[in-house]
């Protein structure tokens, strides 16, 4: 196991592995509480499902790493349903519905269209083993945004979750947070796919932050430990996975829903823990 992890830090196509999953579980792990929080995690499993259409759509074009249709496709997705939650009666459901079954069934029939599926199985379930350094600066960009823009507005996050009116009256442009919050999980759910996969990436915007509120003191001690839960989550899965020949992303989710549970036994043993929103 240590020879594992030793690898990992010594051979030079195996460190921006490692260097864009502990990113990939930063920008998870410090979005996560306001996910939950906002009760937006359906949301992010739409998002989530659109960018293989633009995984599709990029290796349809002749791009060897289609990551630029797929980050575009996954933040166009989540402002159009944000942008029809403003002129529908419809439920919220209904629309992530439709986004979800709409975006998958175009992703597929791109892929039939190409007659072939070879890189669809590293899309669905993630292949770490596959990230290079180019992986690794856009990953680690996009978690140095997401960790300033959860440090300077977290509290105005927070507030939008709660009360949508009483942000208002408090004066917050209400439209311009929730529009930087949208983008901000599109690029996140959208970065993290290679890394984890279009259907485990849900599942790190989740978990961390649940584990994290069973056993927090503060929305600050939610915060920093989500980020704990995500990247030892990140890391164990990696090097376990490795160890014993098993795909990195499902073990990464298992760790972080092993962490889940521990959490749940110690909630009573914790005085006072954070509130849900």
């Amino acid at each position: 196991m240590f020879d594992v992890i030793a690898n990992y830090f010594t051979n030079d196509w195996q460190l921006p592995i490692l260097l864009s999953v502990v990113c990939v579980s930063i920008a998870s792990g410090v979005l996560s509480p306001i996910v939950i929080s906002s009760r937006m995690a359906f949301f992010s499993d739409a998002v989530a499902h659109s960018t293989l259409a633009g995984v599709a759509l990029g290796l349809l074009l002749g791009l060897g790493n289609p990551v630029i249709t797929m980050v575009l496709m996954g933040v166009m997705v989540a402002l159009i349903i944000a942008s029809l939650r403003q002129f529908t009666t419809l439920a919220l459901d209904t629309l992530l519905g439709v986004a979800m079954a709409g975006s998958l069934a175009a992703g597929f029939l791109l892929y039939e269209y190409q007659k072939g599926y070879a890189d669809l199985h590293s899309y669905l379930f993630g292949q770490p083993s596959l990230l290079g350094w180019m992986d690794f600066w856009m990953v680690a960009f996009n978690a140095a945004i997401s960790l300033l823009v959860i440090m300077l507005f977290s509290n105005r996050f927070l507030l939008l979750a709660v009360s949508r009116p009483l942000a208002q009256a408090r004066r917050i442009p209400v439209a311009r947070y929730e529009f930087l919050l949208i983008v901000l999980l599109g690029l996140v759910v959208s970065l993290s796919v290679r890394a984890v996969g279009l259907l485990m990436v849900n599942a790190l915007l989740i978990v961390p932050a649940a584990a994290s509120r069973n056993v927090a003191r503060s929305v600050r001690g939610m915060f920093i430990g989500s980020i704990v839960v995500a990247v030892v989550s990140g890391l164990t899965g990696l090097f376990a996975g490795d160890f014993l020949g098993l795909a990195p992303a499902p073990a990464i989710v298992v760790t972080a829903v092993i962490c889940f549970i521990v959490s749940q036994v110690l909630r009573p043993f914790v005085g006072h823990h954070v509130a849900e929103a």
